[in-house]
């Protein structure tokens, strides 16, 4: 399989991959480790058969998953967490001597990819100053060029420059309580949790402010007005 991994900014790894399927296939589990709406997959190390079969029924009996989602983000330490993270065992669910060891046939063909881009990031981040640093943030794409890039820069520029989170946070808490819940609202209908809410809205109304599931119910002209003060802060620190 085709990839490439850029710092696209400080502490921001792009993961590049061309080919839609791969790429959501390869984010996948660390996605819904990071961010999943059931509580079954979210956090846990879980069965990634079980986690198709949950996504399908969820879907008309059809897994969509790469039809449905095109860019991704991960902050580092969740990604490591998700691949080498410790949980109390459980009798018969993978584990020896409490560490987990996930068992093969939980595991697609492209969990190996993205356990080997994890460990290389992990690696760049201890050479940039010669020790161990998890304070970075991976994003996946088709290319550097698209607009689905820049929303998942937005989310990488978030999570790592407190200055940049501090502004946007401004801009949404200003927003009037019930335009600010039918964005939050349109999220939860996405599949989004409550705890990526404020990055989603930033990210979204930054890049992508009229795409139609989460700008359902918001007036266009609101949304030009938001666009354009999220685009100033991004500007800034891009």
């Amino acid at each position: 399989m085709k990839y490439e991994i850029k710092e696209v900014k400080d502490r921001v790894f792009a993961v590049i991959i061309p080919n839609h399927y791969d790429r959501a296939m390869t984010f996948c589990r660390v996605q819904e480790f990071y961010e999943s709406p059931n509580p079954d997959f979210r956090g846990k190390h879980f069965n990634i058969w079980d986690f198709i079969e949950w996504y399908s029924k969820e879907h008309k009996d059809a897994f969509t998953y790469a039809f449905d989602w095109g860019g991704f983000n991960i902050p580092l330490p969740i990604a490591w967490e998700c691949y080498e993270g410790k949980e109390k065992p459980k009798k018969g669910d993978g584990f020896v001597n409490g560490v987990r060891s996930m068992p093969d046939n939980w595991k697609s063909k492209w969990d190996d990819v993205m356990k080997d881009i994890v460990w290389n990031v992990q690696s760049r981040m201890f050479n940039k100053k010669n020790k161990r640093d998890m304070n970075a943030y991976i994003i996946g794409a088709n290319d550097t060029e698209s607009d689905t890039f820049m929303h998942e820069v937005a989310h990488g520029l978030y999570y790592t420059n407190k200055e940049y989170k501090e502004l946007m946070d401004e801009i949404t808490d200003a927003i009037p309580l019930d335009i600010r819940m039918k964005f939050r609202n349109n999220l939860i209908s996405m599949g989004y949790t409550d705890g990526v809410v404020y990055d989603e809205i930033q990210a979204y109304l930054t890049w992508h402010n009229e795409y139609t599931k989460f700008s359902k119910g918001v007036p266009k002209k609101i949304l030009k007005q938001l666009n354009k003060e999220y685009q100033k802060v991004f500007n800034k620190y891009l």
